[in-house]
C-alpha cells in the first residue's frame, strides 16, 4: 500500500490512502482551502521567468568574479595576541 500523492511513501495505517507527510498536506488544503494551498506553493516554489533570469545573470556574475584575475579577496585582519 503506497501513498496516492507522493507515490513512495507507505501509507499511514491499512485501509488510508496518504502517508505522514502527505497526510498534514492535505489536512492543510481542508484548512485553508486547496485552491489557496496550491496558489502559496505557485507563489512560494515556482520561479516565474524573471526569477529565473536574475538567478542566471547572479550565478554569471559569480563566475565571472571567480575567473577574472584583478579580483582581489578581501584582506583578514591578523589575530592580535595579548
Amino acid at each position: 500500500m503506497v501513498c496516492v500523492l507522493c507515490e513512495k511513501n507507505p501509507s499511514e495505517t491499512w485501509f488510508g490512502s496518504f502517508c505522514t507527510d502527505c497526510r498534514k498536506i492535505k489536512n492543510l488544503g481542508n484548512v485553508y482551502g486547496f485552491k489557496r494551498t496550491l496558489e502559496i506553493l505557485e507563489k512560494c516554489c515556482i520561479r516565474n521567468p524573471n526569477q529565473l533570469e536574475n538567478k542566471i545573470n547572479i550565478q554569471k556574475k559569480v563566475v565571472e568574479s571567480e575567473c577574472d584575475e584583478s579580483y582581489e579577496k578581501p584582506k583578514t585582519r591578523s589575530l592580535v595576541k595579548k
